[in-house]
């Protein structure tokens, strides 16, 4: 033990020396190196044995080393070699003049990498719709209609004869150009099987054939392969928000077209609304959040999607639905002779148009499409959406609140935080969306961000946009919708696309997150033509009555673009 007091601390840490009380020899006793070697000599001077271990892991790290003749070139003190902004003089005093090389590169690369104008950030994730309390089947939409409009009737059956004998005429009228429709939709598909048909030789000779063998290397018999046609459904959500009502007729014939289409070729649909009235009883009350989400979850406002139409329905249920609604928007419309065709019938205050939830609906279609898909069995769906606006934008993002004061202190309140924030100054937000299946990440909290979202969720599926642009009889588009949907475009070429779509019918725009989007005319321009040839033709010449025929087919097809885009996708 006296031997351990003298403070030899081992060969390993040459010129390292102490005097037993823990004191470093030399003039490095202000450096910190002072400070662990007194450590080392303190330990070892208690006896315990343990000073050669603690003065070799000194001498390991070279914390403790100093050299009694000054030269402090091997020293860790260096500044030149370690970075650490000082080095120790031959006379024992620390120069701080060095510049601190490593450190300042280091800070100057956190600098270089840290965003000075980043947005605080604001997350939130997709919920998991519970469809029993969004989704109101066919069925109950079809009972409820039916008794609203049964006691309607009552007294003044006027109304109800003519909206019947209206709703009978228009699949009367359509039924041959659907028919013609769906001809050219069984053409283009066999065309395009057969522009894909592989054809490969076997080893079986062409007895036919072998006859020719001394001039016809071709003898063997071939078959032709015609590829697996894909198995399309159709999922078709319409706005049912006020400012449709002027336009709703229309949009609701050409549905109907594409209805009578799918029938026609054994395509499973189902055609939805959204709607943010029928929850609330047709009131006008409070808009309260639906009781699925949780915590972090995009906050859902009141809504549900009503089923008009689904593939499972009987033709009597159909017919049925059909009927109620043509009584439902006729209401709406403007130029009919009340006096003969009767006055109309107050609407199911359920069913009355309010505002455009369209985002909130978005959301539920991420659920309700997969199971529509998993139901019906089809390889590929095609969702339709059809608006005249923009969305209401979601409520925020569903959060609990710690109360602080009062008689609850200490408990939760379940509140909304909002989705975004307005900008104060240079702080400003941004929106981070995940949808928990997919793992998709999307940024924002528009119309476009949701549809991405919407899309991963549904690897392959198509989703088409269309809106109802135009108002008033005519339907007419005006620039300002335009500039509304392409804002940033020059002005001349903003007048063009205006022309180019009140001449059409339609103009085609590739972005807004959808597949293809469409904008359409409004007014009459939705109205379905099935009109003949006119009685003045009766004796024209063959050439006459060609060329007129081939216009009256056109027309009736033009005037039919959800369901011409539709066959384009499916064909």
């Amino acid at each position: 033990n006296g031997e351990a007091g003298d403070g030899e601390v081992g060969d390993e840490n040459e010129g390292e020396t102490s005097d037993g009380n823990g004191n470093s020899g030399g003039d490095a006793s202000d450096s910190s190196a002072g400070d662990t070697g007194d450590e080392a000599g303190t330990d070892a001077g208690t006896g315990t044995g343990e000073g050669e271990d603690v003065a070799d892991k000194t001498g390991d790290n070279g914390m403790g080393a100093c050299n009694d003749s000054g030269d402090d070139t091997d020293s860790v003190l260096d500044g030149s070699d370690s970075g650490l902004g000082a080095t120790e003089g031959g006379d024992g005093e620390v120069n701080t003049a060095a510049s601190p090389k490593t450190d300042k590169a280091g800070t100057s690369a956190m600098d270089a990498m840290r965003d000075k104008a980043a947005a605080d950030r604001i997350y939130g994730n997709i919920p998991k719709v519970d469809l029993d309390k969004i989704v109101v089947g066919y069925k109950t939409v079809v009972s409820e209609m039916k008794k609203h409009y049964s006691e309607a009737k009552v007294g003044d059956t006027l109304y109800f004869e003519k909206t019947l004998e209206e709703a009978e005429a228009l699949k009367k009228d359509s039924k041959k150009t659907v028919a013609y429709m769906v001809k050219e939709f069984e053409m283009k598909k066999a065309a395009d099987q057969y522009a894909r048909a592989a054809v490969s030789k076997t080893g079986s000779l062409d007895m036919g054939r072998l006859h020719t063998y001394k001039f016809n290397d071709d003898i063997f018999k071939k078959v032709t392969t015609l590829p697996g046609a894909t198995n399309h459904g159709l999922v078709m959500m319409i706005d049912w928000s006020g400012s449709m009502s002027d336009n709703l007729k229309g949009t609701l014939t050409q549905v109907f077209n594409l209805v009578w289409f799918c029938r026609k070729v054994n395509i499973p649909f189902s055609v939805v609304a959204f709607s943010d009235v029928y929850s609330r009883n047709g009131g006008w009350g409070s808009r309260p959040e639906p009781k699925f989400t949780k915590a972090g979850d995009i906050a859902l406002r009141e809504f549900n999607l009503l089923e008009f139409f689904n593939s499972d329905m009987t033709a009597s249920e159909e017919n049925e639905m059909i009927h109620n609604l043509i009584m439902y928007v006729s209401r709406f419309a403007r130029y009919r002779e009340w006096s003969e065709e009767g006055y109309p019938y107050n609407i199911p205050s359920k069913y009355s148009m309010g505002g455009t939830p369209l985002n909130d609906s978005i959301i539920a279609l991420m659920d309700f499409v997969p199971a529509f898909k998993e139901k019906t069995g089809v390889q590929k769906i095609n969702t339709i959406i059809l608006t005249d606006g923009a969305s209401n934008s979601t409520a925020g993002i569903h959060d609990y609140k710690l109360i602080t004061e009062g008689e609850d202190k200490g408990s939760h309140i379940e509140v909304i935080s909002p989705i975004s924030r307005s900008s104060y100054g240079s702080i400003k937000s941004e929106t981070i969306i995940k949808d928990p299946v997919s793992g998709k990440v999307a940024k924002g909290y528009e119309t476009t961000t949701y549809l991405e979202l919407l899309k991963a969720r549904v690897p392959g599926m198509n989703v088409i946009g269309f809106f109802v642009a135009g108002s008033g009889k005519s339907g007419r588009v005006d620039k300002r919708s335009l500039y509304y949907l392409l804002p940033g475009e020059d002005s001349g070429e903003i007048m063009e696309k205006v022309k180019f779509l009140n001449k059409n019918k339609y103009l085609a725009i590739t972005s807004l997150g959808y597949d293809e989007y469409y904008v359409l005319p409004g007014g009459n321009s939705l109205e379905i033509n099935d009109e003949g040839l006119s009685d003045e033709l009766v004796g024209a010449s063959k050439a006459k009555l060609k060329s007129a025929f081939g216009k009256s087919m056109k027309g009736k097809v033009s005037s039919r673009p959800l369901l011409n885009k539709f066959i384009k996708l499916v064909a």
